[in-house]
């Protein structure tokens, strides 16, 4: 199973609940968050530079004890990190002290849950090898390109077929290679209706959602849930 970009404090309880509810009832042997399991707002570049940014406001530690929250709930066997962590990871060797400390302490926080739970941290390195989990013939990451067609544009760059979240959006779509490649973009926890998604008309085709399936050493069979509108999990 995995599951992407439930953005802590933001997350949609309904897709949550779900995916928690899938977890409880399938029991997958591995369990996959491929990252953006926290939000962040307050460290968003923009926000930092204007003082009357709302985003400046945002709790971070409501935002981790969420986020960490969901983790521990739905167990996973691997973390990958997002962007949105990995501007934490920027962030902690920031000049300004006081924005240094803050994103050590989320990461340490973070560090600790993960070894509580015996989970396998994976970076965030965009399309490089070491921000891959390899299942069979299927790499899974956070995903960095951001467009429509994202699903063919990670499954060609990556050369394999991959699952990936990062642009909120449910798609499935084969990449143009010689050998059948596919891409499998699992869509989101957020709330559909947060903030920073109201002013973009790509926001529209967000969607919650997250993908199972099963793996053996060389193949991987990926299955595409999408939640919204009706919630409904496979029976």
């Amino acid at each position: 199973m995995a599951v992407s970009c439930t953005h802590g404090h933001l997350a949609d309880p309904r897709a949550t609940k779900a995916m928690l509810a899938f977890r409880k009832a399938y029991a997958p042997q591995i369990v996959l968050h491929l990252g953006d399991f926290v939000d962040m707002a307050a460290l968003r570049a923009g926000a930092r530079r204007d003082a009357d940014d709302p985003d400046r406001a945002e709790s971070m530690a409501d935002d981790l004890l969420a986020g960490l929250s969901f983790l521990r709930e739905l167990e996973p066997t691997t973390i990958h990190l997002g962007n949105h962590e990995d501007r934490l990871c920027g962030l902690a060797h920031s000049g300004n002290a006081v924005v240094s400390y803050a994103a050590g302490q989320v990461l340490a926080r973070i560090d600790d849950a993960a070894k509580e739970m015996k989970a396998k941290v994976v970076p965030y390195a965009g399309l490089r090898p070491e921000a891959c989990t390899q299942l069979g013939d299927t790499l899974f990451l956070h995903g960095t390109l951001y467009n429509v067609s994202a699903a063919r544009d990670h499954a060609e760059a990556l050369g394999m077929s991959c699952v990936f979240g990062h642009t909120h959006r449910v798609a499935q779509e084969q990449g143009r290679c010689q050998r059948p490649v596919v891409g499998y973009n699992i869509g989101c926890g957020i709330d559909l209706s947060v903030g920073y998604a109201k002013g973009r008309r790509q926001t529209l085709g967000w969607a919650h959602g997250f993908a199972y399936g099963e793996a053996s050493d060389n193949a991987c069979v990926v299955n595409l849930v999408t939640l919204s509108p009706h919630y409904r999990l496979p029976l």
